[in-house]
């Protein structure tokens, strides 16, 4: 069964470092193809990344394979936690939440 996506997630989503937007090709910016590994996506296991601004004007609407997603949000979750100053406090913080969350679920 499909998981749903919690507000969490969809905050942490948007955190994600994209590649080089100008450097992506028509199917990454359309969500056809990961924005990261340029595997196909299908509904069930794309992750939306959200609309991002494009630099020719306009938005782009990257999508991520479930692999990518998680290991980029392990990665984002690591630099986070180390440079946010909720974190290092050790208060509630929603983006450590999401992104520790998107990195430890399997595909959507």
């Amino acid at each position: 069964m499909r998981s749903e996506t919690t507000s969490p997630d969809v905050g942490a989503l948007a955190l994600l470092p994209l590649p080089n937007v100008s450097s992506l090709s028509q199917r990454q910016t359309e969500g056809t193809i990961c924005v990261w590994c340029g595997a196909g996506l299908i509904p069930y296991t794309a992750r939306d990344l959200g609309s991002r601004p494009s630099p020719r004007g306009g938005q782009i609407f990257p999508r991520g394979c479930g692999k990518c997603v998680r290991e980029k949000a392990s990665d984002t979750y690591k630099l986070h936690v180390s440079h946010c100053d909720a974190c290092l406090r050790t208060e509630a913080c929603p983006d450590r939440m999401g992104l520790r969350s998107l990195a430890s679920q399997g595909a959507p």
